[in-house]
């Protein structure tokens, strides 16, 4: 699939909308349309400070005059770009680009359609230029954790170690929407650990979303720096046997991600820890957000080829997590050391 294709789709489900224009202004479609484009300054910021417009005859990247040059040179190079004076509101040149037509959105535009439901299912089956993307995010978040994990030393702290990794990141042209790092007890009483600055002594856990192109990478890596309690070690490894089941066993084309959800719960029994799948949720499918959708018993989303997975398995005090493209031959973690 080429930008051509992911045209042609997009009209489509206009024509089934009965829409004359859609616009894209959220980063995640922003980003699958055009290729792995940007269009955040303030990730703070919901909306994006440029917006694709689309119409059956032609598309256009509209933006202010302080960004229409960066769009122009940087990311958006090949699309015509329109822009307004940054002090005058973009929707009177919308409407204009839009011929007066129908118009859809995906972000709160009064007068005009909410389709950003109808739109995210569009970016959810990766095309080939976005998988080779997402190959090369994969690659270099596992080198920059990998670096990032060998910088690690007792008596670091919780804040240094995650400075190391986001730098890692950055060196490689990431962005990190999530960094989590806990050092020593902190990895048992917190699934979500922020750095508060705690001493690293014994073992330390790296978590990571990364970002490049749009596209997100998750991956978790635990360092001991002496020889875990065989009941810590029993966890860890039942966490990865999680992790391998879901990615071998449950994400399979044509089930849900419910039925995987499903499976996940014997998984944990299997491993010896039961209720462990309760405290926390476990992931599910990836792509242009660190999780496009979280698999739970009603999640009826249909595993495909082409879609992208991060699955999160945690045991108390042990966590095990990839991302991988579930591909015609089976899926391809993308985030090996």
């Amino acid at each position: 699939m080429s930008q051509g294709d992911r045209r042609q789709n997009l009209l489509g489900t206009m024509d089934r909308l009965g829409l004359g224009a859609v616009l894209l202004g959220l980063p995640a479609n922003f980003a699958w349309y055009t290729g792995g484009a940007d269009n955040r300054v303030d990730p703070s910021v919901p909306l994006g400070v440029a917006a694709v417009l689309v119409t059956p005859d032609a598309e256009y990247v509209v933006t202010d005059n302080i960004e229409a040059g960066r769009m122009r040179e940087e990311q958006t190079t090949g699309f015509e770009v329109v822009e307004h004076p940054w002090y005058e509101k973009a929707s009177s040149l919308y409407r204009e680009l839009a011929g007066g037509a129908t118009l859809g959105t995906d972000f709160p535009l009064e007068g005009a359609r909410d389709v950003s439901e109808e739109v995210a299912p569009l970016r959810y089956v990766l095309d080939a230029e976005a998988i080779e993307l997402y190959r090369r995010a994969g690659a270099e978040t596992a080198a920059a954790i990998g670096e990032a994990a060998a910088s690690v030393s007792v008596g670091m702290t919780e804040y240094e170690a995650g400075a190391d990794l986001v730098a890692a990141c950055r060196e490689r042209g990431l962005t990190t929407s999530v960094t989590l790092v806990a050092a020593d007890d902190r990895i048992a009483r917190y699934r979500h650990p922020i750095p508060q600055g705690d001493t690293i002594q014994r073992r330390v856990m790296l978590v990571v979303c990364a970002e490049r192109g749009g596209l997100y990478v998750s991956l978790t890596r635990i360092v001991d720096f002496e020889e875990p309690e065989p009941e810590l070690a029993r966890r860890q490894e039942a966490s990865e046997e999680v992790l391998r089941r879901f990615r071998e066993e449950a994400t399979r084309p044509g089930r849900t991600l419910a039925d995987a959800f499903k499976d996940c719960k014997s998984f944990y029994a299997e491993a010896g820890f039961p209720d462990e799948w309760r405290l926390h949720h476990q992931g599910g499918m990836a792509g242009y957000a660190a999780r496009e959708i979280i698999a739970t018993p009603e999640t009826r989303q249909e595993i495909q080829v082409g879609q992208a997975f991060a699955w999160n398995p945690s045991i108390t005090g042990a966590k095990a997590e990839e991302t991988f493209i579930l591909t015609g031959d089976g899926p391809e973690v993308i985030t090996v050391p």
